[in-house]
């Protein structure tokens, strides 16, 4: 790795335990960000993919079963019925066999934006069982983990082919990660309005 991208390297092997905290953190509420920063920052060499790969899989699958705790506790509250109701439309909107398929729409969920956390709290409230739960999401998990610092290594990659100035090349991975994002959220929203639009 060129030179000029060692202050990189060395301000987050020097604050390598906060950078794990963070990754932690963000599983639980919104990772998919967060992890293709991290296969950039693996692909620069500042970050091991098996500390990744280890917090990542530990802090996701925490966070599922804590917004399943949610979804537990909502069932509990008598005035919760408006929150569960929303949860319904967000989930049965995008995912119409939800109560039927539940293991195949909780794999999907984690892939289709505004979804994942309705269908993880909406779980808890119908009494899923746990053990599928668990299942689930640990195959989801998995696979969404490793989807996303593949893509975070391949951005770093192309954007140190395309330019080894520092500048140039933090500009384009988050030029790769704004277009990825965007194009999520569009084949999220055809999903959503698919018959409106035919």
């Amino acid at each position: 790795m060129l030179s000029n991208f060692s202050a990189i390297t060395a301000f987050v092997g020097a604050h390598k335990l906060a950078a794990m905290l963070i990754l932690f953190g963000a599983m639980i509420i919104e990772g998919e960000t967060f992890l293709i920063i991290a296969g950039v920052l693996i692909h620069l060499g500042a970050l091991s993919i098996w500390e990744v790969l280890a917090v990542s899989a530990v802090g996701a699958l925490m966070g599922d079963f804590l917004w399943y705790s949610l979804g537990v506790g909502l069932r509990r509250v008598k005035r919760a019925e408006k929150i569960i109701n929303g949860l319904e439309v967000i989930v049965r909107r995008l995912l119409p066999n939800f109560k039927e398929k539940p293991l195949i729409s909780l794999i999907l969920a984690k892939y289709i934006y505004g979804t994942n956390h309705a269908t993880l709290i909406l779980s808890g409230v119908i009494g899923m069982n746990l053990w599928l739960f668990a299942r689930a999401q640990a195959a989801a998990t998995a696979i969404w983990i490793l989807v996303f610092v593949s893509l975070g290594y391949i951005f770093g990659q192309a954007a140190f082919l395309i330019s080894q100035r520092v500048s140039v090349f933090l500009l384009l991975v988050l030029l790769f990660i704004v277009g990825f994002i965007a194009i999520q959220r569009a084949v999220t929203f055809y999903y959503e309005h698919r018959r409106e639009l035919k």
